[in-house]
């Protein structure tokens, strides 16, 4: 029996509002006991391999040096600071919701904002834990974490954050930029992986790493989703903290 026919019964007991009987058949779906499951212990994250060779020496030895790292790292810190910070009402709303298991996305707005970036192994999700602190003014430091874990066979690379949510992401370089474009959000529960509809996620996510040279780089971040439009946008550079 699957997840999706144990809420039928219920419910067909009156009639159902559109969106639920979306959600009823997104949850019918087979669940994978694969896809999007953490592998146990170390799994070497192999960037390069999901981009290509030819790809991924497109891009610059700083870019390559910041990817080319597997659990069992050294622990690295980055400043900077995010010129834009914002996100729409529905944004804002589901930001808020997200702070229930973990805060996996900024919950404010703002301009010029000051960051510090903590990169370190993260032995539990077998994978590379990224802290992103946020100093919004007049208020106490908010922690956004999030880890990319290789599945694995080491071929596909998922952003795994609180509650079990998580999102299967597309690496690839573009402009000899390192980009990472989600193509499914999933919800992993008991075991099982179930995939979430687009409707019920902030979209699609897409960040871009460029380098700027003298040891800084950009990270711009958009969320879009197909029917509310942009619901996340940030953008700010950082250099390795001394």
């Amino acid at each position: 029996m699957d997840a999706g026919s144990l809420i039928q019964p219920a419910l067909e007991r009156k009639a159902r509002p559109a969106w639920a009987a979306r959600f009823a058949r997104s949850l019918s779906r087979k669940p994978s006991r694969q896809s999007g499951v953490a592998p146990s212990g170390s799994v070497k994250q192999d960037f390069a391999a999901l981009v290509g060779p030819e790809g991924w020496l497109r891009l610059s030895p700083l870019i390559r040096s910041r990817f080319a790292c597997s659990a069992g790292m050294k622990d690295i810190t980055y400043e900077g600071t995010m010129k834009s910070v914002r996100c729409s009402r529905t944004g804002y709303l589901l930001a808020q919701l997200c702070r229930l298991f973990g805060t996996p996305l900024a919950p404010f707005e703002g301009r010029d904002i000051p960051i510090e970036v903590q990169v370190h192994d993260d032995p539990e999700k077998g994978g590379v834990a990224w802290d992103r602190i946020y100093f919004f003014p007049g208020r106490k430091p908010i922690t956004v974490t999030s880890t990319k874990v290789f599945t694995g066979d080491g071929k596909m690379l998922l952003e795994c954050v609180g509650g079990g949510f998580g999102m299967r992401l597309k690496v690839f370089e573009q402009d000899r930029k390192l980009h990472f474009r989600s193509e499914s959000y999933f919800w992993r529960f008991a075991g099982l992986t179930v995939r979430l509809p687009d409707w019920l996620t902030p979209g699609v996510a897409h960040v871009v790493h460029s380098d700027l040279g003298s040891g800084w780089f950009r990270f711009e971040m958009t969320m879009r989703h197909r029917h509310l439009g942009e619901s996340f946008y940030q953008d700010g550079t950082f250099k390795e903290k001394e």
